[in-house]
């Protein structure tokens, strides 16, 4: 029994598929995929969660065993939108000459670019040190840009929220450098986009599975040990009311935070390592627009703004797709990863068209050209690779007994990808499990 379908859950099923297992997925929610949500928005296939398939990760692995086709993501431009100006070039350099800042702030600001592209560089071609990834691993993003003038410092901080989600004073600096640094260095060899979003992975694992597979709108109140039986019995209350299941495995699929509802026995070391996990919320805004005439508009890839209730816009196929039979379309998504999780914001047309002029502050010229708008808001958006939890990861990742975890928060890394590699770790448990002893 697999309690969330989710990346994970949905992921641990896709591994078990060909064990004989019985396999039941318990789903809260009406939807599949968690995160990874996809929503059609003029004509195209819009990400509201998670945006990108990651080169060298369980998520490409999967992308070409279910035959999902994908582009790449191809930057060429970087820009910041800070002090009511948005300057886009392709050298940073031209980016941070264009800034409204003083000298001595643009100085500072391309100081720091120049570092941490060397450390990202150095990073990916594996030149880096065990003692210098030791000490990116335990060292935080605020301790890197403390001492920065408060304008540098605001971007930064900005551009590491854009990209990596969180707080600086939460994120690793190796975590935030893979995030933040690739988009600075137009990497153009780690990321892939889904033409039909990401949800089209959890879809297509879904298809190999019996229709009853998935009991959705099914919310899990407890899982018990029956110490005699030798199994679990997980209680559920659905649209047929309460019930009581019993399974030999359990995977709790589920934001780290989510997982003390569910199981409300763990052990203290279980909830010890639970509370150093950080899944912050998130809201995001996709925007469709006509750029006919405007074709600098399809170059846009990852833009900071400072000062926005969002942090970053990025558009997820940047030179745009011969694969579309519309050239002039392009979509971004604006990330408001400082906003956190705004409770009805997606029907607040208020809010929404606030944070539409907000939009039009950093690009005035698509103003009457959008052609369509999606607002999105998670209570969980993923597990912050801080520090602490990668400290505590060993105990996030312990099953205990025939209880298992699996999710980004249990992973190495974060996201979708980290959540697909850690449903073949608990897949693997299982299988091994079901061998006998000599």
């Amino acid at each position: 029994m697999i309690v969330g379908a989710g990346a994970a859950g949905l992921g641990t099923a896709y591994y078990l598929k060909d064990t004989g297992l019985d396999i039941l997925i318990l789903e809260s929610g009406q939807d599949i995929g968690g995160r990874s949500h996809t929503v059609k928005l003029a004509g195209t296939s819009a990400n509201s969660g998670a945006m990108f398939v990651y080169k060298g990760t369980k998520s490409e692995e999967l992308v070409n065993e279910l035959g999902i086709e994908t582009v790449p993501f191809h930057p060429e431009t970087y820009g910041i939108h800070v002090n009511g100006k948005t300057v886009v070039a392709e050298t940073n350099e031209d980016v941070v000459a264009g800034l409204n800042l003083t000298e001595s702030e643009k100085t500072e600001l391309l100081k720091f670019i120049d570092t941490s592209l060397t450390e990202y560089q150095d990073y990916v071609t594996n030149r880096t040190s065990v003692a210098g990834l030791d000490k990116l691993s335990g060292e935080t993003v605020a301790d890197r840009i403390a001492d920065l003038q408060p304008a540098v410092r605001n971007i930064i901080a900005t551009a590491i929220r854009g990209g990596a989600v969180g707080d600086p004073a939460n994120l690793s600096a190796k975590y935030a450098l893979r995030y933040f640094a690739s988009y600075l260095a137009r990497e153009k060899n780690n990321r892939l986009f889904a033409l039909e979003g990401m949800q089209a992975i959890p879809r297509a694992i879904l298809k190999r599975f019996p229709e009853h597979t998935v009991r959705r709108n099914t919310l899990v109140t407890d899982v018990t040990l029956l110490e005699e039986e030798g199994v679990y019995e997980v209680a559920v209350t659905g649209e047929g009311g309460e019930a009581k299941l019993t399974a030999k495995h359990v995977v709790l699929a589920v934001p780290a935070p989510v997982v003390p509802d569910v199981a409300r026995n763990l052990p203290e070391w279980k909830k010890t390592a639970l509370s150093k996990v950080a899944s912050p919320g998130s809201t995001t805004l996709n925007i469709v627009a006509d750029i006919k005439g405007l074709p600098e508009f399809k170059d846009w890839s990852f833009i900071v703004t400072v000062g926005m209730p969002f942090d970053a816009i990025i558009n997820p196929v940047p030179g745009g797709t011969d694969k579309t039979s519309a050239p002039d379309i392009v979509q971004f998504t604006c990330y408001g990863n400082s906003s956190g999780y705004l409770p009805g914001f997606a029907d607040d047309e208020q809010r929404v068209a606030q944070w539409m002029e907000d939009v039009y502050t950093v690009a005035p010229q698509l103003r009457g050209r959008v052609l369509g708008v999606h607002a999105q808001t998670w209570q969980h958006c993923f597990a912050l690779l801080s520090p602490e939890r990668a400290e505590a990861l060993p105990e996030l990742q312990r099953s205990i007994g025939s209880l298992h975890f699996a999710g980004d928060y249990t992973s190495e890394t974060a996201g979708t990808h980290g959540a697909y590699s850690e449903a073949e770790r608990v897949a693997s448990l299982i299988v091994a499990s079901l061998k006998p002893s000599n």
